[in-house]
């Protein structure tokens, strides 16, 4: 499935819940409308994206992707169980960087179940795409389009 190293280690796995995703209220969030296509996998979780919801703005570009853990994690402030998150990562193709500006973690796999946190994050830096970790998955997904 491409990627078998998204993510090795649980602080990544935190990192990623801190720092995950983009203006979902730019585009559609509903996890019933997606239409998710497997983008890879590893011991931890799948990870989904949604193409037709790709947008670009100049170098730019955002996309709705979604991490199915195969084991829940927990929200650190709530300490309630995370089965899912959903949302968008801005992507700036020359700089090899991204950004969250929204997500939305949930007690259910593939976005199912209570919605645990709604987070936005629209003034968050842009940080480096890591090799071998979901977000250099999406990236060369989004980023080979342009």
């Amino acid at each position: 499935m491409g990627l078998t190293h998204l993510m090795t280690t649980p602080s990544i796995m935190k990192k990623y819940s801190l720092a995950i995703f983009t203006a979902l209220s730019l585009l559609p969030f509903s996890n019933g409308f997606a239409a998710w296509q497997e983008l890879g996998l590893n011991q931890l979780m799948v990870v989904y994206v949604d193409l037709d919801t790709i947008s670009e703005s100049g170098e730019k570009v955002q996309i709705l992707s979604m991490l199915d853990f195969k084991k829940p994690g927990v929200n650190p402030k709530n300490k309630q169980p995370v089965s899912s998150i959903i949302g968008i990562n801005e992507y700036n193709c020359p700089a090899i960087s991204y950004r969250p500006i929204e997500y939305k973690e949930f007690a259910g796999n593939k976005g199912s179940g209570k919605l645990v946190s709604d987070n936005k994050t629209p003034n968050s830096e842009f940080e480096p795409v890591v090799n071998e970790s979901w977000t250099a998955g999406v990236f060369n997904v989004v980023c080979q389009r342009k």
